[in-house]
């Protein structure tokens, strides 16, 4: 099934319209604010889903970028998801890349929800992790410092396990 069609059955499921534009994208808007971008890759055979996490302030960056890079690594902590830095808006967002070859309604519904909330959870452990960064500053001697606060017990806005059985995004 072509990811035309499966939109349009998902849409006409929700009561929306959902289509692509001719860049092959389109921005869903949730109740509370937030958006997501789908991007169709053809070369690729997927549908992206991208989300903006925000800035981060020039003099915390480092910090950031060395948490975010560290969250990165296998897709530990973004379940398959990958963060990045968008240096022409100069902003953290979130994608996930779905391969069409398989895909459903069903399917691309289950993605979407989770994608949600995997946004949703890192948002706010975004936020927590340019906060922390401010509080403590920039220090390139502290780079590789852990602040003490341990990733496992759910501390400064991790998402805590809870989060993480309930946040993996799978076709």
């Amino acid at each position: 099934m072509e990811i035309d069609s499966i939109l349009k059955e998902i849409g006409a499921r929700n009561g929306l319209e959902i289509a692509l534009d001719e860049n092959r994208a389109c921005t869903l808007e949730l109740s509370d604010g937030r958006a997501v971008l789908l991007q169709e890759r053809a070369a690729l055979n997927e549908l992206d889903f991208v989300a903006t996490l925000g800035p981060v302030p020039e003099e915390v960056r480092a910090a950031v970028f060395t948490e975010l890079l560290a969250a990165n690594f296998y897709w530990q902590e973004t379940f398959g998801a990958t963060l990045s830095w968008n240096a022409a808006l100069e902003e953290v967002v979130l994608i996930f890349p779905l391969p069409l070859a398989d895909a459903t309604p069903e399917s691309v519904e289950t993605v979407f929800a989770r994608f949600v909330d995997l946004q949703s959870a890192w948002a706010a452990r975004f936020a927590a992790l340019v906060a922390a960064a401010r509080d403590i500053g920039p220090d390139p001697d502290d780079a590789d410092d852990d602040s003490g606060e341990d990733a496992e017990s759910g501390e400064a806005g991790t998402g805590g396990d809870a989060a993480k059985d309930n946040l993996i995004i799978s076709p």
